[in-house]
């Protein structure tokens, strides 16, 4: 399974936001598991209005690994499947939060943020297995990366419309 680089991540979401998985529900579906309803705490990217978000997960897709649990804190990236959502990129579009903190970042080119240095991190843990590993990162320096793509996006003609 490819990792979309944070680029890519950030242009193909319909909503990027700041959410708490209110509930999941088990279901059979034929390309999904489960239904998780997410109550919306801040919306980065997509409609303001929008209060909470049913989304299609645990995905049939071979190696996907989207799965919601309750209260879990997430800033998730999320695209439009039918009349639901589901999290773009699998596993790799939602990205667990502890207080204002954004765990395993991955940074704005999929790249690991390590102090001062960077360093690729999808090339090695991929072959071995592994989902790559990012470094904790605060949300309000994460919401900026975010906003700062959508930015170049729009400047470029490439950002789509929420």
């Amino acid at each position: 399974m490819r990792v979309m680089d944070t680029r890519e991540l950030v242009l193909s979401a319909d909503l990027i936001a700041r959410v708490r998985v209110r509930s999941t529900k088990n279901i059979r579906n034929p390309m999904y598991g489960q239904l998780a309803t997410l109550e919306i705490i801040e919306v980065i990217y997509g409609d303001p209005r929008r209060q909470e978000v049913r989304v299609w997960a645990m995905s049939t897709t071979y190696c996907a690994r989207d799965a919601y649990a309750p209260q879990q804190e997430m800033l998730v990236f999320l695209a439009r499947d039918q009349t639901l959502f589901h999290t773009v990129n699998w596993q790799y579009g939602q990205f667990l939060m502890s207080g204002e903190t954004v765990e395993e970042w991955r940074g704005r080119s999929g790249e690991v943020a390590d102090g001062g240095a960077t360093t690729m991190a999808a090339g090695a843990s991929e072959r071995r297995g592994e989902p790559p590993r990012g470094q904790p990162r605060s949300f309000a320096e994460v919401k900026q990366e975010i906003l700062t793509l959508l930015e170049e996006a729009r400047q470029n003609g490439k950002a789509r419309r929420p």
